[in-house]
């Protein structure tokens, strides 16, 4: 994978997260923090939790790794109260990354970038395949969002033909 494909991956990324976005709008705030038992219970803590992830490993490139309890601090029903706040929290990040990934080259793409885990560990990866990982667990939590997206509407559907 070259610099040119992790533009197009983060392209297709940015596009399904704000699709993904686009259907939250559509949802009331009840069902958009309805718990449909998956990993993080509800819609709105699925977002949080695929925004906070984006920044946690943008962070990483960055030089910096933030332990578990900063990194996911920014990323609370308490600190993130809503859509709109979440939407231009997570929209920072993403400009952020779009200004990282301007300044690539394929020799930085290709090299080992240490970093920490959120327990403090030690760890190191290839850059090139830290981005394909975040890229490919957000294409994941798109795919679950869409799921729990579409059991709601035709939840909300059978409501009013009963009705």
């Amino acid at each position: 994978m070259n610099l040119s494909d992790i533009r197009h991956l983060f392209d297709y990324t940015e596009w399904a997260n704000g699709l993904a976005m686009d259907a939250a709008n559509e949802l009331s705030d009840e069902n958009l923090r309805r718990d449909v038992n998956i990993s993080h219970q509800s819609i709105f803590g699925t977002l949080l939790h695929m925004a906070g992830a984006e920044w946690i490993w943008l962070e990483r490139w960055n030089g910096r790794s933030p332990a578990k309890a900063e990194a996911w601090s920014m990323w609370t029903t308490d600190s993130c109260a809503d859509l709109s706040s979440l939407k231009d929290r997570w929209q920072r990040a993403v400009e952020r990354r779009a200004q990282y990934i301007s300044e690539l080259d394929e020799t930085r793409l290709a090299a080992d970038l240490a970093f920490k885990l959120l327990s403090g560990d030690p760890s190191s990866m290839r850059l090139v395949d830290q981005m394909q990982h975040v890229a490919n667990s957000c294409t994941l939590s798109d795919y679950t969002f869409e799921r729990c997206f579409c059991s709601l509407r035709r939840q909300v559907e059978l409501l009013i033909r009963t009705a």
